[in-house]
């Protein structure tokens, strides 16, 4: 299995009047993966930003249509709300209703008939996460025989969602993360942890800066980043891709 995972660059990142610019650039980056030969091409959580549910699907079924016309899995962030490092967002958390969300889709898996909502923000937080969220299964099939499980942003440091990726079946064979911001966020962690458990994992992120660091880490292995890119759309925003084989 072949990802192409990003770095992306934050112009128009939480604005809603981007979404279009943005759109045309994700195209670039699946018809890139496409070239590539991956099989999934992994944008950050908060790609494209909304403020109604009805904008929030539109712009992530564009999106996958795209991904359809060119045969490459995609996963990826719609956000209803912009997202705020130091809000508490212990009342949504409890409800499961934070409003940060990730569309999956592969030519052999439509995904959920729903997107999957983040269920907690960070390793303070996720004691408010109600149990049943935290054992939600969330696989998408890649290959016949390969799946991976998603995350959103700060779920890698919930311990519960963590544990209850070893009960998965069928087992993934990686964690992708699609996280928000690359500021302060101490990704590594967390991977380390599910490497830990056996788990190799990914995350695509939004940078400030050019050969920002693509961040992998591989089970019985260690850390596996690196700031090299194998494909750089130029543009705003730019996009680094990297391409990551399991």
């Amino acid at each position: 299995m072949q990802l192409a995972i990003t770095t992306v660059s934050y112009e128009g990142y939480a604005n809603e009047a981007w979404n279009d610019k943005r759109l045309r650039v994700a195209e670039r980056a699946l018809i890139k993966a496409c070239e590539l030969g991956a099989h999934v091409l992994v944008l950050p959580g908060g790609f494209f930003t909304t403020r109604t549910d009805k904008a929030r699907n539109s712009i992530a079924t564009h999106l996958i249509n795209i991904a359809k016309r060119q045969n490459v899995a995609a996963i990826f962030g719609v956000d209803q709300h912009v997202k705020n490092l130091s809000a508490d967002y212990g009342p949504e958390i409890k409800r499961g209703a934070l409003p940060f969300y990730a569309y999956v889709w592969s030519p052999i898996d439509e995904g959920p008939p729903l997107p999957w909502n983040q269920r907690s923000t960070n390793s303070q937080n996720q004691v408010e996460a109600p149990e049943a969220l935290c054992r939600e299964v969330r696989l998408i099939k890649i290959t016949d025989d390969e799946t991976v499980a998603i995350l959103i942003c700060g779920e890698i440091f919930n311990q519960r969602i963590r544990y209850a990726l070893a009960e998965y079946r069928p087992r993934p064979k990686l964690v992708v993360d699609i996280a928000h911001t690359g500021h302060r966020f101490r990704v590594e962690q967390g991977m380390k942890k599910l490497a830990e458990q056996g788990f190799s994992s990914v995350c695509s992120v939004h940078v400030q800066c050019e050969f920002a660091m693509k961040r992998c880490y591989i089970a019985g292995k260690g850390l596996a980043s690196t700031r090299t890119c194998d494909a750089s759309l130029f543009g705003l925003p730019s996009i680094e891709l990297k391409l990551c084989t399991f």
